[in-house]
């Protein structure tokens, strides 16, 4: 792609971001009007949200390592955070920050092949088990008391999303006729663009083997793999729990865990960075419909916010950091953040891969 269609296509999306931040940008101001309220959180609250949102982080970094055959820990958390602070600062940030983790893990020594079947069999994986946390609520559906219809379409969506996820992660894990397909596009869309190389086996091939060795090696782990899985959503739920619970408000029943899987899948709309405003509006207006008083729900939201959105930007800014000094003691020269939107096609890696 040349410099002047890259330069346009950012142009779009900047003007698409700037459009939605002026729409949603009431509900943000709302939310940041509770800032004073944050000195009603109970004690400790801020403190025991921002840990389970590190542990939230750490068993990701568990989750990457075990798809990626690693345990440079260090990598993992690295990696993870400075394309996590990406996707939070630039408008559709998901695809350009899975580019830039796919770019550190291969700089790092991780071929190409693992690290992008890797980093999709992560993604799958952490949709599937958001997904699939609605099931844990339906007690409460079926023979709770009423509960607002949006959540209930909420929990039916994510519901579906879940089967058609497993569905996915199936099918690449089970056939390779799938895969094939993506490495014979990936390599016709390289000779296309120039990126070819006629030296290095199909891509096909390089994928499906890459697949067999995960297959292989997250078969003797998979308990791990769950755990793990649960664990980032878990602990992340977590914090919101604690959110709600520092402003008083005992609401902790499994209603909010739909609130959590809705404010979850608004984080994923890429007109805005990391869901901005989305997220906001929709959790506020959830958690009312969960039962929340609303100025609990803005206060609650805002708090929440706080460890998941904005505490993970200076800690990805401080990991790249790290990752740049271990890469100069490695003797590996890095291209800076900037340089690794290249603009080239990756169809071998997820476009969300998320936070």
């Amino acid at each position: 792609m040349s410099r002047q269609k890259r330069y346009i296509k950012r142009a779009i999306l900047l003007a698409i971001s700037a459009v939605s931040i002026y729409l949603i940008i009431p509900g943000v101001v709302a939310t940041f009007s509770s800032w004073p309220d944050l000195k009603q959180l109970n004690e400790g609250s801020l403190l025991l949200m921002g840990a389970a949102t590190l542990l939230s982080l750490a068993c990701f970094w568990v989750l990457l390592g075990l798809c990626l055959r690693s345990t440079s820990w260090v990598l993992m958390g690295t990696s993870q955070l400075a394309s996590g602070a990406i996707a939070r600062v630039v408008p559709g940030g998901a695809a350009t920050a899975t580019a830039v983790q796919y770019r550190l893990l291969h700089d790092a020594g991780i071929s190409k092949s693992t690290a992008g079947t890797g980093l999709t069999v992560v993604t799958l994986l952490n949709f599937a088990v958001l997904f699939a946390m609605p099931v844990f609520s339906l007690p409460a559906i079926f023979f709770g008391p009423p509960i607002d219809s949006a959540l209930v379409n909420g929990a039916i969506a994510a519901a579906i999303s879940f089967i058609a996820a497993s569905v996915l992660a199936g099918v690449f894990l089970g056939f390779d006729r799938p895969l094939a397909a993506i490495g014979n596009t990936t390599d016709r869309i390289a000779r296309r663009f120039g990126r070819f190389d006629p030296d290095a086996p199909p891509r096909s091939q390089r994928l499906i083997g890459s697949r067999d060795m995960i297959r292989s090696y997250l078969a003797d782990r998979w308990y791990w793999v769950v755990l793990a899985s649960f664990g980032k959503w878990g602990f992340d739920y977590l914090a919101l729990v604690l959110a709600v619970r520092g402003t008083g408000h005992e609401e902790t029943s499994t209603v909010l865990l739909l609130a959590f899987v809705t404010a979850s899948l608004l984080g994923r709309i890429p007109l805005t960075p990391g869901g901005l405003g989305f997220v906001e509006a929709g959790l506020t207006g959830m958690l009312v419909l969960a039962g929340v008083g609303a100025g609990d729900a803005a206060t609650a939201t805002l708090a929440y916010r706080l460890v998941s959105y904005w505490l993970p930007i200076p800690l990805g800014a401080l990991a790249y950091g790290l990752y740049r000094v271990g890469g100069r003691r490695r003797g590996i020269e890095r291209l800076p953040l900037a340089e690794y939107d290249t603009g080239e096609p990756v169809a071998d890696l997820p476009q969300a891969l998320g936070p």
